[in-house]
């Protein structure tokens, strides 16, 4: 089956270049790589690096909302950014934590690791953009399995405007290649990660 994976991967990239506005990819893309896994409770909330606009402003929401007390910033590049914007939509300093060495998907789940650990986090709900969804939740389950993980997405607005379509066409092309290759390398299944949690069992609305 892996064998399949990355030949399979490289040809969605090849039509997502020669057709960057398709909605028949679009459609293609939202059902396979995007996976929403709500949480009404969860003792963090972790915003992943590489778009600093639309997902900390979800987990600002998400914090606002009282869906956790404390929000991990992972990602090299646009972490202080991130914190930025927590920060300006009323996320307290004292609520976030941030760690800005990682520069993949695989070292924010490896390096918030043990900071999740520390603050005995049991539950966490990942914010990051609706096409990484899915290898995003399935690295992080992969790398801590006695952490119960959720998921949700944050969408610029852009994306949904005619002009902006290729773009989240490519980025979602690229991402095909990129489960294709956290397979191969670390292991990590794409497939099989829904199923709905919507609560944590012994925390507090």
């Amino acid at each position: 089956m892996k064998k399949v994976i990355l030949p399979v991967a490289l040809v969605l990239v090849a039509c997502a270049f020669f057709v960057p506005r398709g909605d028949v990819f679009r459609r293609f893309w939202e059902k396979w790589l995007v996976v929403s896994i709500p949480m009404a409770h969860a003792d963090a909330l972790i915003v992943l690096g590489g778009e600093p606009l639309a997902r900390p402003q979800e987990a600002a929401r998400l914090y606002k909302a009282k869906v956790a007390p404390l929000v991990f910033v992972t990602g090299s590049g646009d972490a202080a950014s991130i914190r930025k914007v927590l920060m300006g939509k009323g996320v307290p300093a004292s609520a976030i934590t941030v760690e800005a060495k990682a520069r993949t998907t695989h070292a924010n789940a490896m390096l918030l690791k043990p900071m999740l650990e520390t603050a005995k986090v049991q539950s966490a709900l990942i914010v990051t953009s609706p096409f990484h969804t899915r290898r995003a939740l399935a690295t992080f389950r992969k790398v801590m399995p006695g952490i119960i993980f959720g998921i949700t997405e944050a969408s610029i607005g852009w994306w949904s405007r005619p002009e902006g379509r290729g773009d989240v066409n490519r980025f979602a092309a690229i991402e095909f290649l990129k489960t294709a290759e956290y397979w191969l390398l670390y292991g990590v299944k794409p497939w099989g990660v829904e199923g709905q949690v919507t609560r944590v069992e012994g925390q507090k609305p």
